[in-house]
């Protein structure tokens, strides 16, 4: 893939990659400023062109690789996708704000949130006015005038006139609000149960699903149990207390209630372990066919999607006979996923993702082989280069959103991710088997399983210093490009320690001046 004089090992995404991520700038540029926007876009669009033409004849002409070719070709294509898709739901959102002020509300309810103080409702196939809106509209109901909360499902039609604020895909500072854009919430209201006319309707399909698995959960487990072991297999927090959410987060472990490509992963145990006396070929199809239900389940989550991407890759290698890599994998997700939804990279859910999944990509390997030089033991030593290598990944993420580095995560994830993967894969287990009549008790076991995690959680949230509070700009994310020059894939073996060192020094020093 490389020479011996070269720095890098060459692959296809470190080119694709970020030009699809200049690419998401130009439309960021757009919806500030139509014009700047208009020109970047082409502009980068027609560098890509010609250089994909460029290597295009150079490879015909026998004086350049086809992979080349392929990447600059493959940036061409995804960049034009990531520009158009980003373009025209930036416009449409910017259109729903002609529904600013009171409207007459029509919409079907498709969640319910009860962490807060409020009840929170969530209607989809809008009608404002008369209008069909896109998006989905939040509505706000007190606690003391839940009378309707208390009664109304998803699939329930509602009816109401209310004051709706169209939320701004940016704020005036520049921020994305990346919660909204996934979640497609573009309006909220606050009303009075008085004012509201329900009419039952019919769950979906998945929704009589999701929710069938969330009462058998939480009718045997308990309320606290049933809603930490839901938000565990489907990312769903909605049922879960504020308090619940933060000491977990506190402690390093809020990523278990996340679904990702931990929980991925558990399922591609599970499911190779039952499997094994299966051939490959006939093995990984199955894997995708599970892994897709598993994604529609978790609401198409970013992580998620990366992660089945990446499990994707990995068994074509497999299959093929091919070489797997992990960054080449992780790159590929990245450019796949913000071809279509592109304001993802604003997202923190999806830069935790690959934040975690980057910095074991490229400290992994060097942690590992420090610790096989000190004699530890293999299980210990994938335990410790893995923990250490995702928190390394996730800082700069972490202190942008939360300003905060959480310094205990490393330890904590180390010693109880084997439990965590006992708990998990249980619940997995017995809830098929709840599902038989008079079966449903047999959850009592994940709910004792359950109950040591949450303590331990609990315990190391009231620790002193277990978390260290930093803000920071964007100019936190310049660490990324440092870190991957510090990392295994540069191949300065010379000068390896040189560049860590000092590569770890101005990551410090952008995230201590930016916090000025």
């Amino acid at each position: 893939m490389s020479n011996s004089r070269s720095i890098l090992n060459f692959r296809a995404f470190l080119v694709v990659a970020p030009i699809v991520a200049a690419s998401v700038f130009c439309v960021y540029c757009y919806m500030y400023n139509r014009i700047a926007g208009i020109v970047l876009s082409v502009l980068c669009i027609l560098a890509c062109a010609a250089l994909s033409a460029i290597f295009i004849y150079r490879f015909i002409r026998n004086m350049s690789r086809l992979i080349v070719a392929i990447s600059f070709s493959l940036a061409t294509i995804l960049s034009i996708s990531a520009i158009s898709f980003g373009v025209i739901f930036a416009d449409k959102w910017e259109n729903g704000k002609e529904f600013n002020g009171y409207c007459t509300v029509m919409g079907r309810v498709c969640d319910i949130d009860i962490r807060t103080g409020q009840y929170r409702l969530f209607l989809d196939d809008l009608l404002l006015n008369g209008k069909s809106a896109d998006g989905v509209l939040r509505i706000s109901i007190a606690v003391s005038d839940r009378n309707i909360a208390d009664t109304v499902r998803p699939g329930d039609s509602l009816q109401f006139g209310a004051n709706v604020r169209a939320l701004d895909l940016a704020d005036e500072s520049g921020k994305i609000n990346g919660n909204a854009y996934r979640t497609d919430v573009r309006y909220t209201a606050s009303v009075s149960s008085e004012g509201i006319v329900q009419r039952f309707g019919e769950p979906s399909v998945l929704e009589k699903f999701t929710m069938s698995i969330k009462s058998k959960l939480v009718d045997n487990m308990g309320e606290k149990y049933g809603n930490i072991a839901y938000s565990m297999l489907t990312g769903d927090k909605h049922g879960l207390s504020v308090g619940i959410s933060d000491y977990f987060s506190a402690a390093g472990l809020g990523h278990i209630m996340a679904v990702s490509g931990l929980h991925i992963g558990f399922f591609v145990l599970l499911i190779n372990f039952i499997l094994c006396k299966l051939s490959k070929k006939i093995r990984y199809p199955i894997i995708a066919a599970v892994l897709l239900a598993y994604t529609v389940l978790a609401d198409f989550s970013p992580s998620v999607v990366r992660a089945v991407i990446m499990v994707f890759i990995s068994g074509i290698g497999i299959l093929i006979g091919g070489r797997r890599d992990l960054l080449s994998a992780l790159l590929c997700a990245f450019s796949f996923i913000l071809a279509v939804k592109p304001f993802y990279m604003f997202e923190v859910g999806f830069l935790l993702s690959f934040g975690a999944l980057f910095g074991i990509a490229v400290f992994s390997g060097t942690v590992r082989r420090f610790l096989s030089k000190r004699n530890a033991h293999r299980k210990v030593n994938e335990a410790i280069s893995g923990s250490v290598s995702a928190t390394l990944g996730i800082i700069p993420a972490g202190v942008y959103f939360f300003g905060k580095i959480q310094i205990l995560s490393v330890l904590v994830n180390i010693f109880v991710l084997p439990y965590i993967t006992i708990a998990f894969l249980s619940i997995v287990c017995l809830l098929p088997i709840a599902a038989i009549p008079y079966c449903g008790p047999v959850l009592v076991v994940c709910k004792y399983l359950l109950m040591p995690l949450d303590y331990i959680a609990y315990g190391i949230a009231r620790l002193p210093y277990t978390i260290i509070q930093l803000s920071s700009t964007w100019a936190v994310f310049l660490c990324y490009p440092l870190m991957f020059m510090a990392g295994e894939h540069v191949m300065l073996k010379k000068c390896k320690t040189a560049v860590s060192w000092y590569s770890l020094a101005v990551c410090m020093i952008i995230i201590i001046v930016s916090a000025l």
